[in-house]
C-alpha cells in the first residue's frame, strides 16, 4: 500500500460526513462536520505545501540577496521533508523581517522598489497560503 495523505483525508472526511453524521444529532454532528471540512482542508493543503515552500524559499533568497544581506548556504532544498522547509522558511522570514525594519527606514529609491517587492511577496504568500476548501 502507498499512503496518499490527501486522498487518506479526503476519504476520511467523505466517510465522516455521509455515513457518521447523518448518524448523529447535535453537537456531535456539528463536531463530525467540523471534522470533516479539517479533513479537507488537510488534504488540500496537503498536495502543494512541499511546492509553495520551495518556490517561498526562493524567493525569500532572492529578496533578501537583492536587500544586501549576505545568505550562508543552506542545504534546505536537499532536504524535501515539510518539516524541514518549514522550517527553513521559518528562518528566512526572521530575516525578511529584519530586512525589511531596516529598508523601512532607508531613503532612496532602491530601498522603495525592494519595500514595495517585500509587501508584493507578503501577499502573494498569503494568497498561496489560503484555504479553498474552508465554509466558514
Amino acid at each position: 500500500m502507498k499512503p496518499d495523505v490527501s486522498l487518506a483525508a479526503a476519504e476520511l472526511a467523505r466517510r465522516l460526513r455521509e455515513e457518521l453524521q447523518p448518524e448523529l444529532t447535535g453537537f456531535r454532528a456539528n463536531t463530525a462536520g467540523m471534522g470533516a471540512a479539517m479533513l479537507d482542508m488537510i488534504a488540500d493543503a496537503w498536495d502543494g505545501a512541499a511546492a509553495r515552500l520551495v518556490a517561498e524559499n526562493r524567493a525569500l533568497r532572492a529578496l533578501l540577496q537583492r536587500g544586501g544581506d549576505a545568505l550562508a548556504p543552506e542545504a534546505a532544498e536537499e532536504d524535501l521533508r515539510i518539516s524541514a522547509l518549514t522550517a527553513a522558511n521559518d528562518r528566512l522570514r526572521g530575516q525578511l523581517i529584519a530586512l525589511h525594519a531596516r529598508i523601512e527606514q532607508a531613503e532612496g529609491p532602491a530601498a522603495r522598489d525592494l519595500e514595495r517587492a517585500i509587501w508584493a511577496f507578503l501577499r502573494a504568500s498569503v494568497a498561496a497560503r489560503q484555504i479553498r476548501s474552508a465554509n466558514f
